[in-house]
């Protein structure tokens, strides 16, 4: 009986073993879940070349790729494509031409890819995101906090002098606008300024000296020498980083900032000052070629001498302004313009002035005075006392028996 009772559980004991490998197999089978690989490259300012493979996949009929970039007003969506399966796998791609779309140097594209299978079912793919970094060259990098500087050549000090720089700047935007520290910034320095103008012109951008998004969190500057490399920075890296955190302060408002005021108040921040703009200003005020205020309030001139025009007016009204009104009234009319006012209605609402009337009063300040008009006043308390004393005198004499 008890040999009958061993030889009986032995049986079961196969029995569900058998079952559970069957089982076992039956949900490997059965639980093949679609594995999709997606992946892109690209050659920078010419073609991005998106792909996507799968296996294990129900019948697809047709793959739509989508992306975006934060400086892009909609997403891009390319044309259905057919997928030619073999067997339960694919692959396919789908080429960008980077003439035709645009990318900021250095923004994050997001991209992902929807599915229709033969049945009419959408599958949409899990988003990936990647940088578009200039490849062109071999990047350095040295952080500090949220800041990240990014240089080219074998300058291994290069960095640590532009977070100097950076620091430095911190101080001199505090007057006008908060500078937090924790906001990510990342800072590209390219070897030359042919270099940086022509990764910008190859994504549909012009520049003049420097160039910032805000919106992406990034400046390009240049240093050609590193012996001049920490005047450059001084000029260029307060200057976009006015930009940038005006930007993270005003957000949705920052277009309604004037461009004299947003382009004066970046160069007045500058710890190195450019001499140049002086001269041009005072040729233009003389020979009365100076741009109406109100042709500076949402883009700047085309062409270079009227550009170096406008930054050079821009400055000197935002110093007018500082020096008639005083850094609150500065303070107050970004407050203006982040409340929604216009050009117009922020210097109305602020100084109490037309654009027309601000532009009168500071030409009158700039207007060179005659020679007798200077030298009284250089001098005028030294002809004051001369005409007091010679009055005094006077009297004393008339005086006199």
């Amino acid at each position: 009986m008890k040999r009958r009772l061993t030889y009986l559980f032995s049986l079961l004991l196969i029995w569900l073993c058998l079952l559970l490998i069957g089982g076992s197999s039956s949900v490997i089978a059965q639980s093949g879940e679609p594995v999709f690989q997606a992946d892109v490259s690209y050659s920078f300012g010419q073609l991005l070349t998106f792909r996507l493979t799968a296996d294990n996949i129900a019948a697809i009929e047709t793959a739509t790729l989508f992306f975006q970039a934060p400086e892009f007003t909609s997403t891009y969506i390319s044309p259905e494509l057919v997928v030619d399966e073999t067997g339960d796998a694919f692959q396919l791609s789908h080429l960008v031409e980077l003439s035709t779309v645009q990318l900021a140097p250095f923004t994050t594209v997001t991209y992902w890819w929807q599915l229709q299978t033969a049945g009419g079912e959408q599958i949409r793919l899990p988003e990936q995101s990647f940088v578009y970094a200039d490849n062109q060259f071999e990047w350095h990098n040295l952080a500090q906090g949220n800041t990240i500087v990014y240089w080219t050549g074998e300058e291994n000090n290069l960095g640590q002098i532009a977070l100097d720089v950076v620091a430095e700047a911190r101080l001199h935007l505090q007057d006008f606008v908060s500078a937090p520290g924790e906001l990510p910034l990342s800072i590209y320095i390219y070897p030359t300024s042919a270099d940086l103008r022509a990764a910008l012109r190859l994504t549909g951008r012009d520049w003049v000296g420097a160039h910032a998004a805000p919106e992406l969190g990034i400046v390009l500057v240049t240093a050609v020498n590193i012996r001049t490399a920490a005047t450059d920075l001084r000029q260029s890296l307060p200057h976009e980083m006015l930009h940038f955190y005006l930007y993270q302060v005003l957000r949705g408002n920052y277009q309604n900032v004037p461009v004299w005021l947003n382009e004066g108040l970046a160069t007045l921040v500058e710890i190195t000052p450019r001499p140049a703009y002086e001269a041009v200003l005072a040729a233009a005020v003389v020979n009365q070629t100076t741009i109406p205020l109100h042709q500076l309030c949402t883009t700047l001139p085309a062409g270079d001498e009227q550009t170096l025009l406008a930054y050079a007016q821009s400055l000197s009204l935002v110093q007018y302004i500082q020096t008639t009104y005083g850094n609150q009234n500065l303070r107050d009319l970004l407050a203006a313009y982040a409340d929604g006012a216009d050009c117009q209605t922020g210097v109305e609402r602020v100084l109490s002035l037309t654009l027309a009337e601000l532009n009168q009063a500071w030409l009158r300040d700039l207007q060179p005075r005659s020679l007798l008009a200077q030298f009284i006043g250089q001098n005028g308390l030294w002809l004051l006392l001369l005409l007091g004393g010679i009055g005094l005198t006077s009297l004393l004499i008339l005086k006199k028996p």
